[in-house]
């Protein structure tokens, strides 16, 4: 086991020793070093309330194999050995001696696990308070630091006791769990929008829910964590609407300019705003849904609210859903700038109450993964004010990357027959509301069927409809601060998406952090291996508490998860760019590459339907060196490195080629040979209900990436294009049947760490069974290898 730490800050020691006082501690240099160990330690077991219980507590943690920690300390120690410190300190981090650890090698096991340590033995009081401090800041077994660990077991519960006002406390840069999370309003409001997307001439609603800790009553004002949530009203089904694979790829007979393809919004017509008849600091409903984000409740007990909505289309609020659209972008902004206290919100969405966010202290960070982060970015790129960071996990930066790619339409993740339409009808909630729906049945059909005539499933080109969905065009807008989190194996929001957002921002003057896992589509903030939840804390404590604690110096600007190393996470001042840490390989298909042949048919389809495969089934097939799909694709081998080398960045494949049809679909795959036990594409549980989510409330299991069983080969990488749009995804360029043509495009981005002994091969297909449609006309590739280069970017 690794546990590794970015997010615990260096303190000095009169900083330290102000802190501990601040939690509770009475640390005084003039004590004796055995006072302050004994006084210290029983205040390690705050479950126990009377002094016997303290006492048995103590006596169950060993210190050697003849002592236990309550006879070490009745025997007033004047040193205490690092070994004899830390076998105390493994125990009260959660770990067992005798089955984790031995006693006489705590030292080691701290080593092993990453564990910090002081330098020296114990011999001064003040060597104590330094020990006991980092070990305060040092991560336990379950995923938190032991200060995290001690407050879910109550450690803090007395501490607002006699104040008029509550107030936060910070220890090692970040907020500490002095709330109480289970005393909080469930509150829903409505924001009044801009907007008027369901044509009703009103201003479309939208219903808003809070979640505010009661000690916001007294006077503490709160920052928020904002999730825009499509989701948090339910979903419905979409087995009607899910297309089927086409079998034909429409030959184009039209060709886009980038003028043509730019969009360009409308002017919003001036609706009349809802009356004010008064107002109130009181909501009048309640909610009855529960939280719907594990970080935003660990985050509410350290004094942060929590707020979702689902924006229009969603079940209590007005409008349509349009996927990506700028309605929902306004929808997110419009609760940011209610927040804010630059827009109106009321008690109900007719009798013109207004209610405030009075309790908020004007700052707003938005969370949320998959369509839930994909917002957030959105709602950054409008530049609104009191939006301070953003922390997207696994979000779309371009609806376009989600569903289409050069061209070409692609399922995300597999799910083949999902589109924009399909996501739409997922997510209109209002129509869990029967009533409500009667009322906007019509205009909901009309608007759904606009989404599908332009959402273009024929010819999968990039047109305006797709560019108001393209979130990179309004980078330069971002004022917020940016935290981007992805899996370098998520197929469903593909790894483009966050590596074209975070290129795009390097140039603005915001801090910007970038987290790369090795899993598919997931959170990192149950990940054991790394302290994701305490940096995110340290982050937000310095955004919206205004804490100096160096955060953007302190956190590394890029983690990125190793691939071959069980729990390990490097850290870069960069990703894959060209500098002088990396070096661009250019590999030609011919000269570098071994490779039986040059062409190859296109009848994977057969195959398929022959076999009554599944999408998961054709992934896990084509990429074996030896494959039934061996004659439908052309295999060529990398040369293997006599030594570990890190792939890293965006591969790019330029091919020279001529085929028999009009059009094709062209696949390419990029895959890390030798048989070798790599991770499993999702976390497994290590911890069931392991990371409680403060004192006395919510908790969830802890996750980690292992190693699964052994296998030959594993997707590292991919990329398709429509042979047709051979200069970028909305211009066509006709295809003559025998004539040859170039294509340059692209692969996922990238970080691999390649052993000696393991190799890499790029394979050529056609139609993919997974990702795009299935085609059954039979179409002959024919590669000029000589004319044609892969080029790989490694880090030196």
């Amino acid at each position: 086991m690794k546990l590794n730490q970015n997010g615990r800050i260096q303190a000095d020691q009169a900083t330290q020793l102000k802190e501990l006082q601040a939690i509770g501690f009475a640390p005084d240099l003039e004590q004796s070093l055995a006072d302050a160990a004994n006084a210290a330690f029983r205040k390690l077991f705050p479950e126990a309330f009377s002094e016997t219980a303290k006492q048995q507590a103590l006596a169950a943690i060993a210190v050697t194999d003849t002592q236990d920690l309550a006879q070490l300390l009745a025997s007033k120690p004047s040193q205490i050995s690092r070994t004899d410190f830390y076998a105390v300190a493994l125990q009260l981090l959660g770990f067992e001696a005798g089955t984790d650890y031995q006693l006489k090698d705590s030292l080691a096991f701290m080593a092993e696990t990453k564990l910090p340590v002081v330098a020296s033995d114990i011999t001064t009081t003040a060597d104590f308070w330094a020990a006991l401090y980092l070990l305060l800041c040092t991560r336990t077994k379950h995923l938190v630091t032991l200060i995290d660990a001690l407050a879910a077991r109550g450690f803090y519960r007395d501490f607002q006791r006699g104040k008029t006002t509550p107030e936060f406390l910070f220890f090692n840069g970040k907020a500490q769990d002095v709330f109480d999370a289970r005393k909080v309003y469930r509150e829903v409001v409505w924001v009044e929008s801009d907007m008027d997307t369901d044509h009703d001439g009103k201003r479309d609603m939208l219903e808003t829910t809070i979640f505010r800790p009661k000690e916001t009553d007294q006077g503490v004002k709160m920052p928020v964590l904002f999730t825009a949530n499509p989701y948090f009203h339910g979903t419905n089904d979409v087995d009607w609407i899910t297309h089927k694979p086409d079998p034909k790829l429409a030959v184009k007979t039209h060709s886009y300019t980038k003028e043509e393809v730019t969009y360009q919004p409308a002017t919003s017509a001036e609706l009349p705003h809802q009356q004010v008849n008064g107002e109130s600091k009181t909501a009048e409903v309640y909610s009855d849904q529960g939280g719907s984000y594990m970080f935003n409740d660990y985050m509410l007990g350290r004094g942060f609210v929590t707020v979702y909505s689902g924006g229009v289309g969603t079940r209590g609020s007005d409008g349509m859903r349009s996927t990506g659209g700028t309605s929902e972008t306004d929808s997110a902004v419009a609760v940011i700038e209610w927040l804010t206290g630059k827009r109106r919100a009321f008690t109900n969405r007719t009798d013109g109450i207004e209610i405030k966010a009075w309790w908020c202290n004007g700052k707003v960070a938005m969370t949320g993964k998959s369509y839930l982060g994909t917002l957030s970015i959105a709602a950054a790129t409008s530049g609104v004010e009191g939006l301070k960071t953003v922390i997207s996990e696994s979000a779309i930066s371009s609806w376009y990357d989600y569903y289409r790619e050069n061209g070409l339409v692609v399922a995300p993740g597999g799910f083949q027959g999902e589109d924009a339409d399909v996501l739409a009808v997922d997510t209109f909630s209002r129509q869990k509301q029967a009533g409500d729906l009667l009322k906007i049945k019509a205009e909901w059909d009309k608007t759904l069927a606009a989404i599908t005539k332009d959402q273009d499933r024929e010819f999968g080109d990039y047109t305006k409809w797709w560019d108001e969905r393209n979130y990179r065009n309004n980078l330069k807008n971002i004022k917020a601060d940016v935290i981007i989190e992805h899996g370098l194996n998520d197929w469903n929001v593909k790894p483009a998406n966050a590596i074209r957002y975070w290129n795009g921002i390097q140039d603005l003057p915001i801090n910007k952090k970038l987290f790369l896992h090795q899993g598919q589509h997931t959170y990192l903030d149950n990940i054991r291996s790394l302290d994701f939840a305490d940096q995110l804390n340290l982050w937000l404590s310095y955004e919206l508490l205004d804490v100096d604690n160096g955060a953007p110096s302190a956190l590394p600007n890029v983690t990125v998860q190793d691939n071959v190393t069980p729990e390990t996470w490097h850290t870069y001042e960069e990703f894959g760019t060209a500098d002088a840490k990396h070096e661009d390989k250019p590999y030609n298909l011919q000269a570098d590459m071994a490779s039986k042949r040059a062409g190859f048919p296109d009848n994977a389809t057969a195959i398929f339907n022959e076999d009554k495969e599944d999408s998961d089934g054709f992934e896990a097939e084509i990429i074996k060196p030896d494959s039934k799909y061996n004659g439908a694709r052309l295999w060529l081998d990398l040369p293997a490195d006599t030594h570990d080398v890190t792939l890293e960045g965006v591969p790019h494949l330029k091919l020279r080629l001529w085929i028999d049809q009009p059009t094709a679909i062209l696949s390419a795959r990029l895959v890390d040979v030798g048989e070798a036990k790599r991770f499993a594409p999702v976390a497994g549980v290590v911890d069931p209900a392991g990371w409680d989510l403060g004192y006395d409330y919510k908790a969830v299991s802890i996750q980690e990436f292992k190693p699964a069983k052994e296998t030959d080969s594993k997707l590292v990488s991919f990329g398709h294009v429509n042979v047709q749009n051979q200069q970028n995804a909305y211009e066509n360029v006709p295809v003559k049947p025998g004539e040859p043509f170039t294509v340059d495009f692209d692969l996922q981005p990238t970080h691999l760490h390649l052993p000696a002994g393991r190799h890499l091969a790029l394979i050529i297909h056609g139609a993919d069974m997974a990702q795009t449609q299935r085609t059954e006309t039979v179409v002959n590739f024919h590669i000029d290898l000589a004319n044609s280069t892969l080029t790989l970017r490694y880090r030196k």
